[in-house]
């Protein structure tokens, strides 16, 4: 993997654990998230006013859209959702697992073919996320992880972690589709591409949460966290834009569990906010975490 691609995905993992962060902490989480949608959308058209909307590109590539936007809508309903009723530290690992499953998905509906290093990489930063979140103690948290499938709120991650899987593969075969046909401008696909999903998935976060919370419950939530819902919306374009620019570059495997380094983020922020210490096993993931990204960096794929 390039190294311009590698630091492009450590930015967007920064980005990305920033509006989680800003989404757990808010008051009220599908709020939120509908907030942000609008943020987002408000992003939408200011950019396509300035750079004219993208008839150009085809039926194919706006069905993409259509069904990567459908695929985030849910995602982020189902995020808000696992986020108003677990903790952060509990929810986001689970919903973060991509890497666990996405090479099989990815050799299955794409052909990639990823080294033994990689492999490693991405064994190394499985593993990571895993002691982060079952504090060292893999057997018992194993037995844990599948009890939680059980588990009436905790359904909610684990639906989350599916939606994650699914829209990045259809995100790395929609973005292959818009190199293919527009092969001189991959960052104004990434952005493109990203406003058009964006905007669908907002506005079926939007008429849910609309329908679920009544006007005054939204407004009031909407006048304490605006500001804090404008930060999250640019964070959100920075980090899926970012990703979706090395999507044309990259395979999906590596890019996914690269981008992990996110929990890791949102799992010191915690130790951070709560004062506590960061704990052997929590330091022993950053190392995992950090040998991965070197290996990743080092590797080339077949």
């Amino acid at each position: 993997m390039f190294s311009n691609n590698i630091i492009l995905i450590l930015l967007s993992s920064l980005f990305h654990s920033s509006w989680n962060i800003l989404t757990q902490t808010s008051k009220n989480s599908q709020c939120f998230s509908a907030l942000k949608g609008v943020w987002v959308l408000i992003l939408a058209v200011a950019y396509f006013l300035y750079n004219g909307f993208p008839f150009y590109i085809g039926q194919e590539l706006y069905t993409w859209a259509l069904f990567s936007g459908v695929l985030h809508g849910l995602y982020i309903l189902s995020l808000s959702r696992a986020y108003s009723t677990e903790d952060i530290s509990y929810v986001y690992p689970i919903a973060r697992s991509a890497p666990a499953f996405v090479p099989l998905l990815a050799w299955i509906f794409l052909d990639e073919k990823l080294n033994q290093v990689i492999y490693v990489a991405i064994g190394l930063i499985v593993t990571a996320i895993y002691i982060l979140h079952f504090e060292g103690k893999l057997v018992q948290g194993f037995k844990r992880l599948f009890k939680a499938l059980w588990h009436k709120n905790l359904r909610w991650a684990f639906i989350t972690l599916g939606l994650v899987v699914s829209y990045s593969l259809v995100d790395k075969m929609a973005m292959d589709k818009f190199l293919f046909y527009f092969p001189d401008q991959p960052f104004t696909n990434g952005i493109t591409f990203f406003f058009l999903e964006a905007a669908i998935g907002f506005t079926l976060c939007n008429i849910f949460v609309f329908n679920k919370f009544s006007r005054d419950e939204i407004l009031k939530n909407w006048s304490d966290d605006w500001l804090k819902a404008l930060f999250a919306g640019i964070a959100t374009f920075i980090s899926y834009g970012l990703i979706c620019f090395v999507l044309q570059f990259e395979q999906l495997s590596a890019v996914v569990s690269l981008r992990q380094i996110s929990v890791l983020m949102v799992v010191y922020w915690g130790c951070w906010k709560l004062k506590e210490p960061f704990g052997r096993q929590r330091i022993l993931a950053g190392f995992l975490i950090f040998f991965g990204i070197l290996l990743i960096s080092l590797s080339n794929s077949e």
